[in-house]
C-alpha cells in the first residue's frame, strides 16, 4: 500500500522535467517580446520600464537543448552559490543532529511540561518554528516526528496532536520565512534585493502564526485523556556537550542575524558560517575527524535532491528568457492584474501563488518559477518587489501541507499511519485560517508601502 502511494506520488524533479518541456512548447506558441530594462541607481536593481513591452523576433527553444540549459543553469548565475549553501547547511545540520543535543532538548522541554500539559503544544510549536524560520528545514518533521507522538501520548493525547505539534509548528516558521534560505533567500536573490531585508513583517508574522497555530492544535486535541497510557520518555539529563553544541547553534544563528543586519551579510558569510558551525559542533560533540567528515558528507547526501530541484528551477527561468516568452507570460498577466483594483493586485499574486504551492510544494523550486515573472510583474504595476516576495513566501507557505506531492507530507503522513484523508480533515479549516491572515499582512503590506 505504502509502495504504491510512492509510484503514485510524483518527484519534484518529474514535475519541473514536465515543466521544462512545457515552457520548450511555450516558446513555439507564445509570441517572443521584452521588456526594456534599466538600472535603477536609487533602488540599485534593474528594473522594467513600464508600458515599454513590444514583441520581438522569435526565437524556440528544441528540447535537446534542455540538458545544455540545465548544465548551464547548475554552472552559472546564482544557483551555483545556492546550491552549495544548501549542502554546507544539510552538512552543519547532520552533525549537530548526530550529537543528540537537539533530541535532548525536546526530551528536556518535554520533562518540564508534564504537568502543565496545555503548554507542550505551545512549547512544540515555538521550537519547531525555529528550524523552519532560519534553515527552512521541513525534514525536522520527519526526523522529529516520533518524538512529537511520543510526547503527546506520554502527557494524555493522540497520536495527530504530536504530528501536528511537529508538522504544523516547522510549517508555521517556513511560512514566516524570517531567514529561509529555501523560499525568502532564494526569491529576494532573484528580485535584487538584499538578502533576509524586511524581516519586520516577518516577525509579525511569525508572531501571529505560531500562537494561532498552537491555539488550533490545542482546540483540536480536546482534553487529554489522563488514562491513556503513556509513552516512556528519554531521562538522560543534556550532558556537558550537547548543552555546548546548542551553545554554538544560537551563537551562529545569532551571528547570522547580527551579520546580515549590519554587515550586509549575502550567500557566502552565511555558508562560511554554517561550515565552520558543522566543524565546531562535531569537534564540541567529542566525534574524530573523520567522523564529522563523514557526517559531513552524509548530510550533503541528504541535500542532493534539494539542491539540484534548485538547478532544476534556474533552467526553467533560463528557457523561458531564451524563447523569449518570459516577459510575454509578464504582460499577460498584467492585463489580468491590471483589471483589478490596486489593493487586490497583491492578493491576486498571494492567491496565485497559493494555487501554484498545490503544484511546486518545494520552497526554492517554487521562488525559481514564481519570482522571475512576479518581479517585472510587480515593478510594471507599481508595487513594491518586497511586497511581491511576500505574496509569494505567504502562497508557498501557507498551503505547503495540503499538497498530495509534497514529500513531507508523505513521509510523515506514511510513518504516522494517518491516511492523506484524515490529514485534510484535520488541517484544511487552519488552511482557511492561515488564508485569511494571509490576506491581512498583504493589505498591510500594501498600507505600509512594504
Amino acid at each position: 500500500m505504502e509502495e504504491r502511494k510512492q509510484r503514485q506520488t510524483p518527484h519534484v524533479f518529474v514535475i519541473l522535467a514536465v515543466l521544462l518541456l512545457l515552457a520548450s512548447a511555450l516558446t513555439w506558441l507564445v509570441p517572443a517580446g521584452s521588456y526594456q530594462r534599466e538600472f535603477h541607481e536609487a533602488a540599485g536593481q534593474t528594473v522594467v520600464v513600464p508600458g515599454s513591452f513590444a514583441h520581438t523576433a522569435p526565437s524556440p527553444v528544441v528540447p535537446w537543448q534542455l540538458p545544455r540549459l540545465l548544465f548551464e543553469a547548475l554552472a552559472t548565475g546564482s544557483a551555483p552559490q545556492l546550491i552549495f549553501f544548501v549542502l554546507l547547511l544539510g552538512g552543519a545540520f547532520e552533525i549537530i543532529l548526530e550529537s543528540g543535543a537537539v533530541a535532548a532538548l525536546c526530551a528536556w522541554v518535554i520533562r518540564r511540561f508534564r504537568r502543565r500539559r496545555v503548554w507542550l503544544v505551545p512549547a512544540f510549536v515555538a521550537v519547531f518554528s525555529v528550524f523552519g524560520f532560519t534553515m527552512g528545514l521541513t525534514t525536522a518533521s520527519i526526523v522529529f516526528l516520533p518524538l512529537g507522538m511520543a510526547a503527546a501520548k506520554s502527557l494524555g493525547y493522540d497520536e495527530k496532536t504530536g504530528v501536528a505539534m511537529v508538522m504544523l509548528g516547522t510549517n508555521a516558521g517556513f511560512a514566516a520565512g524570517i531567514y529561509n534560505p529555501f523560499s525568502v533567500g532564494v526569491a529576494q536573490t532573484i528580485a535584487e534585493l538584499p538578502p533576509y531585508s524586511g524581516a519586520w513583517l516577518r516577525w509579525l508574522l511569525l508572531a501571529a502564526l505560531v500562537p494561532v497555530t498552537a491555539a488550533y492544535i490545542l482546540q483540536r486535541a480536546g482534553e487529554p485523556v489522563l488514562s491513556r497510557e503513556r509513552e516512556p520518555l528519554a531521562e538522560e539529563a543534556l550532558t556537558p556537550r550537547q548543552g555546548l553544541v546548542l551553545a554554538l547553534l544560537f551563537g551562529a544563528l545569532a551571528t547570522v542575524v547580527w551579520g546580515v543586519g549590519a554587515r550586509g551579510w549575502k550567500v557566502p558569510e552565511i555558508a562560511a558560517v554554517f561550515l565552520v558551525l558543522g566543524i565546531a559542533c562535531g569537534a564540541a560533540a567529542g566525534f574524530s575527524a573523520n567522523r564529522i567528515c563523514a557526517l559531513e558528507t552524509a548530510g550533503c547526501r541528504k541535500m542532493v535532491s534539494g539542491a539540484l530541484t534548485i538547478g532544476l528551477a534556474a533552467a526553467l527561468r533560463l528557457v523561458l528568457t531564451q524563447g523569449g516568452i518570459l516577459d510575454s507570460v509578464v504582460h499577460g498577466l498584467i492585463q489580468v492584474v491590471e483589471r483589478l483594483p490596486s489593493w487586490g493586485q497583491l492578493l491576486g499574486m498571494f492567491y496565485a501563488n497559493a494555487l501554484l504551492d498545490l503544484l511546486i510544494t518545494s520552497g526554492s523550486g517554487h521562488a525559481a518559477v514564481a519570482m522571475p515573472l512576479m518581479v517585472p510583474l510587480s515593478d510594471v504595476l507599481g508595487l513594491s518587489r518586497q511586497s511581491a516576495v511576500l505574496a509569494f513566501q505567504l502562497g508557498d507557505g501557507l498551503v505547503n501541507l495540503v499538497s498530495p506531492i509534497s514529500n513531507t507530507l508523505v513521509s510523515c503522513l506514511a510513518l504516522s499511519g494517518i491516511s492523506y484523508q484524515k490529514w485534510l480533515r484535520y488541517f484544511l479549516p487552519l488552511v482557511g485560517i492561515y488564508l485569511v491572515i494571509g490576506t491581512g499582512f498583504m493589505l498591510l503590506a500594501g498600507a505600509a508601502g512594504y
